[in-house]
């Protein structure tokens, strides 16, 4: 991770399982969700707070995501008030394409995440389209 100062980020020491976990294009328009989302708040050798974390993602789809730009970034609900944007993190992810297969995806930021208003955040949601499920 880059020199991050660690004020931003607001937990305690452990491991804090998303409520939802989701990528987007940095214009908002298309997204992936993923699965079994995961922080890790740890302290680093000089004693500096630090964030990583992990999930599951079909391939296929974060692949169809990135043939639309370079830049993702990851929208993090971890319930209540506490909703986050994380622009473009540092992204690790298997390489299984097959369709049907999800695998691990590590994240890790570069920059700060910045916290979304609860209010409007469902509405946020709902305007996004979220590729690998239908519109009916």
């Amino acid at each position: 991770m880059k020199d991050l100062s660690n004020e931003w980020i607001v937990f305690d020491e452990g491991r804090y399982l998303a409520e939802r976990a989701v990528l987007v294009t940095p214009d908002d328009t298309r997204a992936v969700i993923l699965a079994d989302t995961v922080i890790d708040i740890y302290y680093g050798r000089r004693g500096i707070r630090q964030l990583k974390g992990y999930a599951t993602v079909a391939n296929h789809l974060l692949i169809e995501l990135l043939d639309e730009t370079d830049e993702i970034d990851l929208i993090l609900d971890l319930t209540g008030d506490f909703k986050y944007r994380l622009p473009n993190p540092q992204i690790r992810s298997g390489k299984v394409f097959t369709p049907d297969v999800h695998s691990s995806l590590h994240f890790i930021p570069i920059r700060p995440w910045r916290q979304i208003p609860e209010k409007g955040f469902e509405a946020y949601l709902s305007g996004l389209q979220f590729l690998g499920t239908r519109k009916e």
